[in-house]
């Protein structure tokens, strides 16, 4: 599975997140104080042009969702047949398969956005337990640090004391991160955004999965 995702290395000074280019490295999350954890990857060129081509053919303009055994590929009819499509196909299968291995779900639940502005522009927590999430096309997520955050304030830009402390994904970075449904983590999900789009990012294209029980 290393070698298939292709990351790249990088170390991350924000506290209660780490980045690394190494896949074994994920299982940092279930350290108590480890919130987030980020894998540097590239986005395979040819997932990138099947998602290109169906967007701009129009075939691909709304989301998709689906719930799949982990480590499988998504319904055959969910995506346009257009070439790349194994692609995504591959990639939802081997994160999918990584969650799983993480975590012993048998299934997983698939949300494919598809995006022409900031779907969640303001800080805010997820009501999920561990979420994984990958962006193919556009800018990737975004992350508070806690010291730099006042959680009374969530919801709105003032939840931000410093903008020192913002953490940011690339596009094709694979993203874990406890939300507020984690055991004993009421109250301490990761605060994070959705980037918003400009020139030349006409479209942002996430895949978000979650543990199914």
């Amino acid at each position: 599975m290393n070698s298939r995702l292709d990351p790249a290395s990088h170390v991350s000074s924000l506290p209660l997140a780490g980045s690394t280019g190494d896949v074994a490295e994920l299982a940092r999350i279930f350290q108590p104080d480890c919130h987030l954890m980020c894998l540097r990857r590239q986005v395979p060129p040819d997932l990138a042009g099947f998602l290109h081509a169906a967007f701009a053919s129009g075939a691909l303009r709304s989301g998709r969702r689906a719930v799949i055994d982990a480590g499988a590929a998504l319904p055959p009819d969910m995506l346009p047949d257009l070439p790349g499509r194994d692609a995504v196909h591959e990639d939802v299968s081997r994160l999918s398969g990584l969650l799983a291995d993480l975590t012993g779900c048998p299934r997983a639940g698939v949300r494919i956005e598809v995006l022409d502005r900031a779907m969640c522009p303001r800080w805010h927590v997820d009501q999920v337990g561990l979420r994984l999430l990958t962006t193919w096309i556009g800018p990737a997520t975004e992350w508070l640090a806690e010291h730099c955050a006042d959680r009374r304030l969530l919801g709105s830009d003032a939840v931000m004391a410093d903008a020192s402390g913002i953490g940011r994904a690339g596009t094709g970075d694979v993203v874990l991160m406890k939300g507020e449904r984690w055991p004993g983590n009421a109250g301490r999900g990761v605060i994070h955004r959705s980037p918003a789009l400009s020139t030349p990012h006409r479209v942002r294209i996430v895949a978000a999965i979650d543990a199914v029980w």
